[in-house]
C-alpha cells in the first residue's frame, strides 16, 4: 500500500511533487544510477531540453527492463547545470511524470562528469 504524505503542519510542496510516499508492504525495488541525456549511439545534443528528454528516455528504458513504469517511481533526484535551465527542466519533468507526482529533489550543480552534460536524472521505483 502506498500513502501520499503532505502534512498540514508544513508548507505545501513548492512544485509538482508530494513531500513523501509511505510504502507499507514487501516490494520489488529498483535503484538506478543517474541518467544523462546521452543517446544509445553515444551522441549528445547541446540543447538542454533535448538532453532532459533523452535522460527521461533512458530512465524509462531502465524501468521497462525492470518490468516497471513511471507510475512505479517513488523518488526522483535531478541535477542540472545552470539556474537558467530550471524552467526548461520543470517542463520536461512534468511532461514525463504526468499526473504521477513522486517526491522530487532538484539540485543545481557547477558541472557533471563532462562539460557536455547539462542534466542528470536519478529515480527509485517500487512495486
Amino acid at each position: 500500500m502506498r500513502k501520499i504524505l503532505n502534512p498540514a503542519g508544513i508548507a505545501p510542496p513548492a512544485a509538482d511533487y508530494h513531500h513523501a510516499l509511505l510504502i507499507e508492504r514487501p516490494t520489488r525495488q529498483l535503484y538506478m544510477a543517474g541518467q544523462l541525456g546521452e543517446r544509445a549511439d553515444g551522441s549528445i545534443s547541446d540543447n538542454f531540453s533535448e538532453q532532459a528528454r533523452q535522460a527521461w528516455i533512458n530512465v524509462k528504458a531502465i524501468l521497462a527492463e525492470g518490468g516497471m513504469s513511471v507510475a512505479d517511481i517513488v523518488k526522483i533526484t535531478c541535477y542540472i547545470v545552470g539556474r537558467e535551465h530550471i524552467r526548461a527542466y520543470e517542463d520536461v519533468h512534468r511532461a514525463e511524470v504526468g499526473e504521477h507526482l513522486p517526491p522530487w529533489t532538484l539540485i543545481l550543480v557547477a558541472g557533471l562528469g563532462s562539460s557536455k552534460y547539462l542534466v542528470e536524472v536519478e529515480a527509485t521505483a517500487v512495486q
